[in-house]
């Protein structure tokens, strides 16, 4: 009969756990879902994004000729994220 009730006592306190940590769960779950919007960028800052992008110079240089526009050359050396391009 002891060994039962430990049995139950036991069981009663791992459902209360689990309850504890899926309620946690969720509520990390909502917190990063809640950061992740925060993160999005703005409609300012994907501005870039109405850039009219040619697929390679010759193309680049059709395109300007036809609307009489400039051209903007952007190369990369590979390493955006030190600022050299």
């Amino acid at each position: 009969m002891v060994q039962l009730q430990r049995i139950v006592t036991l069981a009663v306190v791992a459902a209360g756990t689990l309850v504890s940590v899926g309620l946690a769960a969720e509520r990390d779950m909502a917190w990063v879902d809640q950061r992740v919007q925060a993160w999005q960028p703005t409609e300012r800052e994907k501005r870039w994004e109405s850039i009219g992008w040619a697929k390679d110079i010759r193309h680049a240089l059709r395109l300007a000729r036809e609307q009489q526009r400039p051209i903007f050359l952007f190369t990369l050396d590979g390493r955006m994220n030190v600022g050299r391009c």
